[in-house]
């Protein structure tokens, strides 16, 4: 079966759930100074399937705490909007796009797009760049990858296979020999479907190539994607370390030197949110 070609897959995009509404506004109100609690814990009560899940990772990443968190609202107040703002964007994401089968499980894919969004949001934090943007364009990165098995399952699942068993063949090269593109173009067309913020739609665009589009936070998610596969989170099968883009780093000013010591607290974070969310 021929797969389809980049213009017709965005048709496919309705079969892929809507973002929840939460999730859009919390993606506008990034980086809106003027965004107060109550607000955001008012849009966050109008789905009650993400209060569930925000109150039991709440609950879960506050362990050490003598309060239990019984509210949106008392979320935010003790772990604070960056960390609640996390917490409901993965299980949102995770909840709603749990897609398993032979060849492809989603459960991976959020593994490791949880831990490029916990380097991305460490490393907005030391580059200045705003943490939840970061956090967001590390988690949606490879969603090009979901677009591309739900349009076309055998041939996505067989360029899978192509990457595993051909060691020097990359993921988005052996998606290329079968689609004639990668799941970069591919998360670039569902994110301008979706209307997402032009930050998100550069984050994903270019994480894997950020030298073509030269964009800040592009560069960023570049470097978390690589820096999330050389501590290997997520535990992908077969991980391997794309290969680096130093004129990123230099844009950034971020060397390894300044990454290292940052490892600890990115792999805690991880690790946290990944067991609160149950992945």
């Amino acid at each position: 079966m021929t797969p389809p070609s980049l213009a017709e897959l965005s048709s496919h995009a309705e079969a892929l759930p809507s973002l929840p509404e939460v999730v859009n506004h919390l993606m506008r109100s990034l980086g809106d100074e003027n965004a107060d609690v109550d607000t955001l814990a008012h849009h966050i009560n109008s789905d009650p399937a993400i209060v569930a899940r925000l109150l039991a990772a709440a609950n879960s990443v506050a362990s050490g705490l003598s309060t239990r968190i019984y509210s949106a609202k008392q979320a935010f107040l003790v772990l604070g909007a960056d960390r609640v703002t996390s917490i409901i964007m993965a299980s949102a994401l995770s909840y709603r796009y749990d897609t398993r089968s032979s060849g492809f499980d989603t459960r991976l894919l959020w593994r490791h797009s949880l831990g490029a969004a916990s380097c991305a949001q460490v490393l907005a934090e030391e580059v200045g760049i705003n943490p939840d943007l970061a956090f967001t364009g590390g988690l949606l990165h490879d969603i090009g990858q979901l677009l591309m098995f739900i349009a076309s399952p055998l041939n996505y699942v067989e360029a899978l296979e192509l990457h595993h068993h051909h060691e020097d063949l990359s993921l988005i090269a052996a998606e290329r020999s079968l689609f004639g593109y990668d799941h970069a173009a591919a998360g670039h067309a569902l994110a301008l479907c979706w209307k997402l913020p032009s930050e998100i739609v550069d984050a994903i665009a270019a994480h894997h190539e950020p030298d073509e589009l030269g964009s800040e936070i592009g560069n960023l998610i570049h470097v978390s994607e690589v820096l999330s596969h050389a501590l290997d989170l997520g535990e992908q099968p077969d991980n391997q370390v794309p290969e680096l883009s130093e004129l990123a780093c230099a844009n950034l000013g971020l060397s390894w030197r300044k990454l290292a010591p940052h490892f600890a607290e990115i792999e805690a974070r991880y690790d946290g949110l990944r067991i609160a969310l149950g992945l």
